[in-house]
């Protein structure tokens, strides 16, 4: 009996282990996160076996004197290739560099070019976005950057605004020394964007000519949809580690980003109440819109928009309310008919239900038209910014901030209509809002 006791006892370590290797959490789960590294081997994964291996639930990378790297190579994940989805993995590297690859072709075997997150046990480079084999470097830590194709198949790079001060990530440890650290790589439509340990590092619309998906050796280019692999690079002895692989695909059929909000004026925006024309409570300077909060009222698009994610930042100058409006319809008024997405210090992420929009919410946290946030405020202190992601599609509504699931909806009107940003009171800035279209 005690031997067979010993067993199950076995068992249920093997089992647990193989649970804890999975690290998704109930959050994870319900939004669809899958793991794609069982912790215990290469299953599903290839590459060179002299330079990687599995060692205590950590696909381990490395490189000595004697066995060295010749050329770049990479671990292959062969479980499918990566179009528009949300990546989390955790990497730990103590010298050399390495890289996230993503969306990238099999040009030999292990070697790959594509669209590289970049590995490196370097502060202020951590994070940023390279092209592997095909256009080098693309995006700096710390920028907003927009590429359009030019004349004989080059392409043009602008920097068209900041998604974070690099040496205010530096003073926060956006990167932990010699340690672990956690990627979160989003790609939907030609919009991509980095996070490390919650700290938005780049951003990207990528509007260049795309590659030939079918040829490995167009190595130039947009890329819609490839592998993922991790690199181990070429030069003195390295070691590189990756854990908790996670992977959740997105199904929407997402186009090309715009900018709704340009460098210097209001273009493609109204204020539609004389009183704020006068009093100049929206201005636009260096990609920024600053709202004085008063008086009452809201800064809209002219255009409508039915499906869609809609990313921006929006940093609390003060404390105060303030929202963001979504398929606002009918006549101009300071409440019109909408979803609101708050954006009051403290409660980003609650919803308030305007004139009786049509909408479904969870009754145990809605009182009235106010339906509360899942989970306590992740707001960053005032005067920093914060990530406010909103995503329409269909009925369904997702609203994440900080990249947090803080509130869901269903059975939305479907119905085309103004974006609208709050003037409530108190001073608030908007930046980097980015509307990524969802077709049907």
């Amino acid at each position: 009996m005690r031997a067979c006791v010993t067993i199950l006892a076995a068992v249920g370590l093997l089992l647990a282990a193989g649970a804890a290797a999975l690290a998704l959490t109930p959050e994870e789960e319900a939004e669809g996160f899958v793991s794609i590294f069982d912790g215990k081997t290469l299953e599903g994964w290839d590459g060179d076996p002299r330079l990687w291996s599995v060692q205590d639930g950590i696909i381990r990378g490395q490189t000595t004197k004697e066995n060295p790297a010749k050329g770049n190579t990479f671990c292959v994940w062969r479980g499918g290739k990566l179009r528009d989805f949300v990546l989390k993995i955790q990497f730990r590297i103590e010298n050399g560099n390495s890289g996230i690859q993503y969306r990238s072709k099999e040009h030999a075997k292990w070697r790959i070019n594509g669209y590289q997150a970049e590995v490196e046990n370097n502060p202020g480079k951590v994070g940023f976005l390279y092209h592997e084999g095909g256009r080098g470097w693309l995006v700096n830590v710390g920028d907003f950057m927009v590429i359009e194709p030019a004349d004989e198949g080059k392409c043009e790079k602008k920097v068209v605004s900041k998604v974070a001060d690099v040496n205010a990530l530096k003073e926060a440890g956006y990167y932990k020394g010699k340690d672990w650290n956690e990627y979160i790589i989003i790609a939907q439509g030609n919009y991509l964007r980095h996070y490390l340990n919650g700290y938005p590092t780049m951003a990207l619309i990528d509007n260049d000519a795309p590659t030939n998906p079918n040829d490995p050796n167009d190595k130039k280019g947009s890329i819609r949809e490839g592998l993922l692999a991790l690199q181990i690079h070429a030069g003195p002895p390295m070691v590189v580690e990756f854990k908790d692989i996670r992977i959740k695909h997105l199904t929407s059929d997402y186009g090309n980003a715009v900018r709704l909000l340009g460098g210097e004026n209001l273009d493609g925006w109204t204020v539609p109440f004389e009183k704020m024309v006068e009093a100049k409570t929206f201005t636009v300077k260096d990609g920024i819109l600053d709202d004085t909060g008063r008086p009452a009222g809201y800064i809209r698009t002219t255009d409508d928009f039915t499906n869609y994610t809609l990313h921006l930042q929006l940093k609390h100058v003060q404390k105060g309310n303030s929202g963001v409006l979504l398929r606002m319809t009918g006549q101009d008024k300071v409440w019109p008919k909408s979803i609101e997405a708050q954006g009051q210090s403290g409660s980003m992420g609650d919803i308030w239900n305007i004139d009786k929009f049509p909408m479904k919410v969870a009754e145990d946290r809605t009182n009235g038209r106010h339906t509360r946030k899942m989970h306590e405020s992740n707001e960053r202190p005032t005067g920093e910014w914060n990530d406010y992601c909103i995503t329409l599609d269909g009925g369904k509504l997702v609203i994440k901030v900080n990249n947090l699931i803080q509130n869901t909806a269903t059975d939305c009107e479907e119905v085309p209509g103004k974006i609208c940003l709050q003037a409530e009171g108190s001073h608030k800035q908007f930046r980097n809002i980015v509307l990524v279209p969802i077709g049907k």
